[in-house]
């Protein structure tokens, strides 16, 4: 018997909010109608229900695994776009789903002149819609706070604390909730990622505004490593990085093992041969591992020449990787690193010591 999202909620105890989004993450199975509507079979119900009742801390652990499997997964597909285009709808369309909304805005911020003007939008059947056009922060505090800042809000139309201005353009849009998402890498604020809901204002778990988060900051360096990638000249470094990227789609799923120790070790090795470095050194809260490689000629040789470190970007863990390397690594690939160290940086917070 296939049951709606609704009638799911109600056998389970959840909200139907609860329930389109473990359909979106894969811990409950669904299917679609022709209408594009979720029906989940009583079966796989029946198996959730069973597994929730065992306990919550087991219903939190597989809620903490698969949110570090969606990241992966999410990591390698924007990894692996280095056209920007693709790599817009790509974001958009993980956003909207993971968080079942109706629209996301991906916006670029030009610090220097205190404006935002849109990259791309997109509704959640996929459809392009026209730019917004260019807007100062003066206008929306809020806004400029996100950025500034570099923290996460959510604006409902119905609470009468939100901001003014933020409630004026959700009402001519016609949208009943905003989550606006800072865009931040190497440390920087370079946008905005915002999903709107036409139907519902909404409350965002810590777990789910922690996957957002996560999720931004692989968009933030994907996009600039898109961006790089379009505009270099250096056709050899475009080799190397789609080289690095490939390997690296084949070897993330496998990172890691029972522990700390054991994910350092596979993530050290996995750097090296990626980067084709001589060695690498993954280090996080007090342990360390590390590897050495053998450099492909076209990487510059055998002699080491230059370091490259990169940290977690969202700060919340030490880890840190120090690549030796025959050259300096060129920008892109250096963005490379950073999105492996955000990847690499939410499977640690899960591993046990």
């Amino acid at each position: 018997m296939l049951l709606s999202v609704n009638q799911a909620a109600r056998r389970l105890g959840v909200s139907p909010v609860t329930v389109r989004r473990w359909t979106a993450t894969g811990l409950l199975r669904c299917t679609r109608t022709a209408g594009g509507h979720r029906r989940i079979d009583e079966r796989d119900l029946d198996d959730l229900a069973r597994s929730l009742g065992a306990g919550s801390q087991l219903a939190a652990q597989a809620a903490r695994e698969r949110e570090v499997e969606v990241l992966v997964d999410t990591s390698i597909a924007l990894a692996g776009r280095l056209d920007l285009g693709e790599l817009l709808y790509e974001i958009a369309m993980r956003m909207t789903g993971l968080f079942d909304c109706h629209f996301c805005a991906i916006s670029e911020y030009d610090a220097g002149g205190g404006g935002v003007a849109t990259l791309a939008e997109y509704d959640d059947a996929g459809r392009r819609l026209p730019d917004q056009s260019p807007y100062l922060l003066r206008d929306f505090p809020l806004t400029r706070r996100v950025l500034e800042e570099q923290v996460t809000v959510v604006v409902n139309v119905d609470d009468p604390e939100a901001d003014p201005a933020e409630v004026a353009e959700l009402r001519r849009e016609g949208d009943r909730s905003l989550l606006m998402v800072p865009l931040v890498a190497h440390g920087d604020s370079i946008g905005l990622l915002e999903v709107a809901d036409q139907e519902r204002s909404r409350t965002y778990s810590r777990q789910e505004l922690r996957l957002a988060r996560a999720i931004a900051g692989q968009a933030a360096v994907a996009i600039r490593n898109a961006k790089l990638f379009a505009g270099g000249a250096d056709p050899q470094g475009g080799e190397r990085l789609t080289g690095a990227i490939r390997r690296l789609t084949a070897a993330v799923p496998e990172l890691g093992g029972r522990g700390t120790g054991d994910l350092l070790a596979g993530l050290a090795a996995t750097v090296c041969e990626a980067f084709e470095a001589v060695s690498c050194v993954a280090a996080a809260g007090g342990l360390s591992a590390g590897a050495a490689g053998t450099p492909a000629p076209e990487a510059g040789g055998g002699a080491a020449g230059a370091l490259a470190v990169a940290r977690d970007p969202s700060g919340r863990s030490d880890l840190t990787l120090t690549l030796t390397v025959p050259a300096p690594l060129d920008p892109a690939r250096a963005a490379l690193l950073d999105l492996v160290a955000a990847v690499a940086a939410s499977r640690l917070a899960d591993a046990p010591g």
